[in-house]
């Protein structure tokens, strides 16, 4: 949508190609390339030419169940990255040598030493493994944001808790752990200070994680029940907004932290 002229162009998808699903996210890479979530990879579409290119994950289908893709991003190179919330693995879209390179997150080691060795076993023969069907010891990675400014994925780990940094030159992994186990990521998105924001479905929350100063900020939403799935974030004339959709209560919430400099007339004006 051109929000100038307010319209609309749709692109389709070509029959030979994956049709866009799986939990559909859409997200720019820094070459102004489109990329969106399919069931079984992502698809990337160049604006310019009108053209889509497909990458396919490694493993849609295994033995024991099915695991759709669950989020997808664009980085700053022009690589595009999704999300296996089944697997806890996430794919990545090597444009230069046109693969798909697969990245295993780690189990949650305190959820298996909980199992006795015959209950690590069982789970062997489970064959309906999905998205909303996981191992306990899964991380559960879904919607995910790039650092447009560094060379950094963040994926928002619902059943582990936490974030994971992924370098997206070494394809490193480094588990960052929210501070209280009760908080489940869904979203994240990056603003240009490469703080990380994200919203916590169950909590009616949304965290903001500074990665320089290893710190947690969180803030209240206005309602109880809010199950918010997506997070926005808008910067413009060195004014940032958060914005995310409640799905439960039918609204639209904007979030607008004050800066340095609003806390400091603001507490001028206190002390007059």
């Amino acid at each position: 949508m051109d929000p100038k002229t307010e319209k609309i162009t749709v692109y389709q998808s070509p029959n030979n190609m994956s049709p866009l699903g799986g939990a559909v996210t859409l997200d720019v890479d820094g070459k102004g390339m489109v990329w969106a979530s399919a069931p079984d990879g992502v698809l990337r579409f160049d604006p310019k030419e009108e053209k889509f290119t497909e990458f396919k994950s490694k493993a849609f289908k295994r033995a024991n169940g099915t695991s759709n893709t669950y989020g997808a991003a664009g980085d700053r190179d022009g690589n595009g990255w999704w999300a296996q919330m089944g697997w806890d693995t996430i794919g990545k879209a090597d444009v230069a040598t046109g693969t798909t390179v697969e990245i295993k997150l780690p189990e949650l080691k305190s959820e298996m030493d909980k199992l006795s060795p015959a209950q690590l076993a069982a789970y062997e023969k489970v064959t309906d493994l999905s998205n909303g069907n996981p191992l306990p010891w899964g991380q559960g990675p879904r919607r995910m944001g790039t650092d447009k400014n560094a060379d950094v994925l963040w994926v928002g780990n619902s059943w582990g808790s936490s974030f994971a940094r992924i370098d997206t030159k070494t394809n490193e992994v480094t588990m960052v752990p929210f501070p209280d186990k009760a908080m489940q990521a869904y979203h994240i998105h990056v603003d240009n200070k490469h703080n990380v924001w994200g919203n916590l479905w169950t909590n009616d929350q949304v965290v903001k994680y500074d990665p320089t100063a290893k710190q947690w900020t969180t803030f209240e939403m206005p309602v109880r029940g809010s199950e918010s799935r997506h997070v926005s974030v808008y910067e413009r004339n060195g004014v940032t907004k958060v914005v995310l959709p409640t799905y439960r209560s039918h609204q639209m919430f904007v979030l607008t932290p004050r800066s340095e400099a609003d806390i400091a007339a603001l507490k001028a004006q206190a002390a007059k």
